[in-house]
């Protein structure tokens, strides 16, 4: 009967559907600070969309989180009055209003401003915001030929708004790679990021999974920079694939897979994920140690480790023991010392934006040097639990050097029975080596997520 009554929608209210939905979702994402990636995964999962609804849905949800800045700009510059003062709300109405006015050729005019003033009016709104949602959306509808992002001579102002980044970022990366490269990183942040699959050789091979995606219609390219990674092609939809479901691959960036290539763990070894989050990089290490050894995965948060646990459940990983500590009293969960300790340490996240852009708008720049000194406690802490001879990776998702070169170099000239080292056969090419030590990948370089990485050998004395 459900789906009865979805094909008998009308694709007007499909659309329409999609529309509110993404209001209520973009509501959620800054009100309450939620993951969009979680809420909208959550929403198709619970919810019947077919296709098209689907995808209006996830491009009105990520293209609002990516270019707020500018859509702001545009509302304010047609109605002169700060949309930061709005109600949240009502802030996302107008947000996903104007961003179809301006973004989607394929959506009518005065379908996105009668589904805005329709929106306006329902549960939470009233004809005050009915009213000034259809004053400012016909105005942009009716100007938005006319309406350019401004040519401001300062770079930082000029590329901010053009790429809808907060200024401080911007500042920063002009600084650190000039105009060029700058854009060039702006760019690739305004472009979704590439769903990647990593195929579980506990369960699968590549040929065989790319050939069932195949049959599925679902294009897929190596990864030049792992082996076992596939890239899906643009459009296609694979976290709810079946192949997911049976544990025969995991959806995880080949930065983050990177860090596990530089640790490097084999079979039979113990080793400390000492900030498991969900798991993905324990269930990696599993594949790759062919499910043989100890993986001792360590998190503060409950819903971690809960989350966690499913994943080993999926993955058919066994030798994973999920358990509640703090990475700075490592050494207390594994007596003896662990061969390999991964420090996959909490961080800004500055080198996700592609996969998440509402960090951007919540992460000020007073973070750095709060999370830079609770990374080198944590490194230190994690230094411990690494036996004589053993491994430490410490890894960041984030583009900022306080987060990466200045923690690692930190502990280099602090940890004296701490040597870096490169392993033979890490993936060349796949990421750019530092003269200070350490290695970056950035998503205009290598098209995966910004990440720090550098790897240690203990002393054997």
């Amino acid at each position: 009967m459900a789906g009865v009554l979805q094909r008998g929608r009308s694709l007007a209210e499909r659309a329409a559907g999609a529309r509110a939905l993404a209001v209520d979702l973009l509501t959620r994402v800054e009100r309450d600070r939620a993951y969009a990636s979680l809420l909208l995964d959550a929403t198709l999962a619970r919810r019947t969309l077919d296709a098209r609804e689907a995808a209006l849905l996830t491009e009105l949800t990520y293209g609002v989180l990516r270019w707020r800045a500018t859509l702001d700009w545009l509302l304010e510059t047609v109605g002169r009055r700060r949309i930061a003062d709005l109600p949240v709300r009502l802030r996302q109405i107008l947000r996903v209003g104007a961003y179809q006015l301006r973004f989607l050729d394929r959506v009518p005019a005065y379908a996105a401003v009668s589904e805005a003033v329709a929106a306006a009016k329902g549960p939470g709104g009233h004809e005050g915001w009915a009213s000034l949602a259809n004053a400012l959306l016909r105005r942009l509808a009716e100007r938005r030929e006319s309406l350019p992002v401004p040519e401001m001579a300062d770079a930082t102002e000029r590329l901010a708004l053009a790429f809808s980044h907060p200024p401080w970022l911007v500042r920063r990366w002009l600084a650190r790679f000039g105009e060029a490269e700058a854009t060039a990183l702006l760019q690739a942040d305004q472009s979704p990021a590439p769903t990647v699959l990593l195929v579980n050789r506990l369960r699968a091979d590549a040929p065989s999974v790319a050939a069932r995606l195949a049959a599925d219609g679902v294009a897929t390219t190596a990864s030049p920079l792992l082996p076992e990674a596939l890239r899906v092609r643009e459009g296609a939809s694979v976290r709810h694939h079946s192949l997911v479901a049976e544990g025969k691959v995991q959806v995880m960036d080949e930065g983050a897979a990177l860090a596990v290539a530089l640790l490097d763990p084999q079979p039979g070894e113990t080793v400390l994920d000492a900030c498991a989050g969900g798991g993905n990089k324990a269930a990696r290490m599993t594949a790759v140690m062919g499910n043989v050894g100890r993986i001792v995965a360590l998190d503060v948060s409950e819903r971690a480790r809960r989350r966690l646990g499913e994943a080993c459940t999926r993955l058919g990983a066994t030798i994973v023991e999920p358990k509640a500590g703090d990475a700075r009293e490592a050494s207390r969960h594994v007596p003896g010392g662990a061969d390999r300790v991964l420090v996959d340490a909490p961080c800004t996240g500055l080198g996700t934006l592609r996969r998440h852009p509402e960090i951007r708008w919540r992460v000020p720049e007073a973070d750095l040097a709060r999370l830079a000194a609770l990374q080198r406690d944590l490194l230190r802490g994690a230094a411990e639990a690494v036996r004589p001879g053993g491994c430490l990776v410490y890894a960041v998702c984030s583009t900022e050097p306080e987060e990466g070169e200045a923690v690692g170099a930190a502990f280099s000239g602090a940890a004296r029975a701490f040597q870096e080292e490169v392993p033979v056969g890490f993936p060349a090419g796949s990421c750019t080596r530092l003269p200070e030590g350490g290695f970056r990948t950035f998503p205009h370089r290598e098209g995966c997520d910004g990440f720090y990485f550098i790897r240690w050998r203990r002393g054997l004395r």
